[in-house]
């Protein structure tokens, strides 16, 4: 994530550019590896689609880097658990992050510094902030969909990594390195269309933790 003053403000203006949305500093999202059963604790890499696979979150910049990656958790692990258990979460949380918002869909909590899509928009304000809200979100969806189609060893086009978990999850940080110096000395894309398969649809976050809501609405009365 980034801390220097000139960084932050190039991110901020390039996420305002895409959706004229202020403030953001990352979008955020999870995807689904496939990976072999494994031969240890097997039934907690089930995810929803009923295959094996570790569940990996990543925050994305308005140029579909990866600014902070996420990969350890088995494909069972819900996305707000993997959120409330990361560290750029308690860096939200104790503030050694202390501007900026992050953008996710609703399988995340709405916090002051992470703010939700409006599910069922009620006015033209809440569908204006839904409308840049999910221009902005598609772009994380669009990252690991290229990444996927740069690296295709961990697209379900691949087949299935062959390895332990922990050597999985290995593969996915190197391949997201390889992925930030692609798009970093600017190397042509791939003819697909970026569609991420590891996406399972999504698990709504249906706990108590959604102090943002205020937060959220200031900012659609006075922006949108």
């Amino acid at each position: 994530m980034p801390t220097d003053p000139v960084e932050l403000q190039s991110v901020l203006q390039r996420f305002y550019n895409v959706a004229n949305f202020p403030n953001i500093v990352g979008a955020i999202d999870g995807t689904h590896i496939r990976i072999r059963s494994p031969s240890v604790d097997e039934h907690i890499y089930v995810n929803r689609k009923n295959y094996h696979s570790v569940n990996v979150q990543g925050v994305c910049d308005s140029d579909m880097k990866f600014m902070n990656i996420v990969a350890k958790w088995p494909g069972g692990t819900h996305d707000a658990f993997i959120w409330a258990n990361s560290n750029i979460s308690e860096m939200f949380e104790n503030r050694t992050i202390g501007h900026g918002w992050l953008l996710g869909d609703s399988g995340y909590p709405l916090r002051p510094w992470l703010l939700t899509s409006v599910l069922n928009p009620e006015t033209r304000h809440q569908q204006g902030y839904k409308e840049a809200h999910m221009k902005i979100r598609s772009i994380v969806e669009r990252s690991f969909g290229l990444l996927k189609s740069r690296f295709r060893c961990i697209d379900t086009s691949g087949g299935t990594l062959l390895y332990t978990p922990k050597r999985c999850c290995d593969i996915v940080i190197s391949v997201v390195i390889l992925h930030n110096m692609c798009i970093s000395h600017s190397l042509p894309l791939p003819a697909d269309n970026f569609e991420d398969r590891g996406r399972l649809g999504r698990q709504h976050y249906n706990s108590n933790l959604n102090d943002g809501a205020d937060v959220r609405q200031r900012l659609i009365n006075g922006k949108f």
